[in-house]
């Protein structure tokens, strides 16, 4: 390649950045599609475009872009991680799940790719697998509370509260001053809330189950279906039953 097409190339990704830094994001790939004609031949070249197209939602557009820069150089991991979000972010979930098998086969460790799958699982109600695949991230980085935050909320989506509580208190055990830990309380405290004001509208049409409640609340409970905290239990053992607690439905947490 002469050095007037070399020098070309550059100036063109230079106006493209520059183009970027403003927000200017048209501008910007315009610029990147002249750089690209001028040295086809660069996967980091196309990778940016896909990336211009993004922000401008364009996200088919997108997910060709990091495919043409994948065929240059399959084993760009940043390349491979924007497939997979774009396939996300545009709702093309059999492609994500796909993709992210394929990448897996190859690196069997990936933990990208497998967060992914499991968030593609949950997003087509595939919950079982989705916890599946929690499972395995849980075993290749036993020390990230996050994982078993996504475990409660795929338990919570299931409607075992029991389990969905056992993981969000696990989280806070594991790093009890993060955010993450903070989203925990407010989950299990959600969970406790809407369980609570369930017990105390069936105890109020239950006169047998109210009776059971005052001998042993966390047995009568626990026959009727609910599953407490230990906060949940303590705030049970001493109610009246005459008012509810206040709060609506629980919360349901996003998996990230």
């Amino acid at each position: 390649m002469d050095r007037k097409k070399t020098l070309s190339d550059a100036a063109h990704l230079r106006r493209a950045a520059d183009c970027e830094s403003r927000g200017q994001y048209d501008a910007a790939v315009r610029s990147m599609l002249k750089a690209i004609r001028a040295r086809p031949d660069k996967a980091d070249s196309w990778t940016r475009l896909g990336g211009l197209y993004r922000q401008l939602s364009r996200l088919d557009l997108a997910i060709e872009m990091y495919k043409k820069s994948l065929d240059i150089d399959p084993d760009d991991s940043l390349t491979q991680e924007a497939l997979l979000q774009s396939y996300l972010e545009c709702n093309r979930y059999s492609e994500a799940i796909d993709h992210s098998k394929l990448l897996l086969k190859r690196w069997p460790r990936n933990i990208y790719a497998r967060d992914v799958l499991g968030v593609a699982y949950m997003q087509m109600g595939l919950v079982d697998k989705a916890i599946r695949i929690t499972d395995e991230l849980i075993r290749l980085d036993p020390t990230d509370p996050s994982n078993h935050f996504k475990k409660g909320v795929l338990y919570q989506q299931k409607g075992e509260i029991g389990m969905a509580i056992k993981e969000f208190a696990r989280v806070v055990d594991m790093d009890p001053e993060s955010s993450i830990s903070e989203q925990a309380r407010e989950a299990v405290a959600s969970l406790d809330t809407y369980q609570l004001r369930q017990i105390v509208s069936l105890a109020s049409e239950d006169n047998v189950f109210r009776t059971k409640l005052a001998r042993d609340a966390e047995s009568a409970a626990l026959e009727k279906g609910f599953v407490l905290s230990y906060t949940g239990l303590t705030a049970l053992r001493q109610m009246s039953f005459e008012n509810p607690p206040d709060g609506d439905s629980p919360k349901y947490y996003h998996y990230h």
